[in-house]
This record gives C-alpha cells, structure tokens and sequence, in this order.
C-alpha cells in the first residue's frame, strides 16, 4: 500500500513537473500542433484522438456517453464537465492571476490536459483514455 501511494505521489509530482513548461501563448499553440498531427501516437488507431477532442468539447451528448469516471469523482468535478471546458486554452486572466490549459503526453492509450496557473501549480489533468479503440475521459487528477 505504501508503495502505491508513493508511485501516485511521484507520478503526480512529474505530471505537475512536466506541464509546467507549457505556459506562453506560443507553448499552448504548439501543443495543439502536436495533438492535432497525425503523427501524434494519440491520433493512431482505430479513433483519433483528434478527432474525438473535437467532437468532445462541442456536443454534450457525445461528451456524456464518453465520460468513464467513478462516482465520486463525477460528484466532485461535476462543474467541470461542460463541453468548452476539454479544450487547450492560452493563458488568460481568471481570479486576478492567469489561467492555462494545455495538451501534454499525447500517447498511444492516454492523453493529458494540464489545467493551472501560469508559473505557478496546476488545479487538476483531465486523462482521456483509450478503451477497446475508443477515447473516453477516464479520470480527473485533482492538485494536491
């Protein structure tokens, strides 16, 4: 058990690490640029990522039938789950401070949005995951 927990910590650690890098206008741009190719490892196989960000983040009936969270976390990130939200956004003031989201690890079975606070720490990572050849949102990683 406490191995588990210290891989989750590490894990979340690298994640925040990582997407610290994408905070400039010009960064965003680029990680849409990546998400978007079709050499992106994301857009590979039976249904492109691309393609479902697409349709994910402008119909809310589409976006419901692809939502795989548990319970508890459907309650608790219920305010999130509106179309516009699954989208890269560059930065822009919100809360007297300012607010990104950017795409970041653009696998094969999983793909990252990384939602934060420019220079400073993210609020949570949308992970979209992909299940028997279709993308879904899999899970929300709170900050901690």
């Amino acid at each position: 058990m406490k191995i588990k927990s210290l891989l989750i910590a590490i894990v979340t650690i690298f994640i925040g690490a990582t997407s610290a890098n994408a905070q400039t206008a010009q960064e965003v741009k680029e990680s849409v640029a990546k998400m978007e190719s079709k050499s992106a490892l994301c857009n590979k196989g039976p249904e492109a990522f691309n393609t479902f960000i697409a349709q994910f983040s402008t119909d809310e009936e589409f976006m419901k039938s692809r939502i795989k969270l548990d319970e508890a976390q459907s309650t608790e990130f219920a305010e999130l789950l509106i179309p516009s939200n699954f989208t890269a956004k560059e930065p822009f003031a919100k809360d007297d401070d300012m607010y990104y989201q950017s795409w970041g690890e653009l696998q094969y079975q999983k793909t990252y949005l990384y939602c934060g606070w420019v220079d400073s720490y993210l609020t949570h990572t949308f992970q979209f995951e992909r299940i028997d050849g279709k993308w879904y949102l899999h899970r929300i990683i709170a900050d901690e």
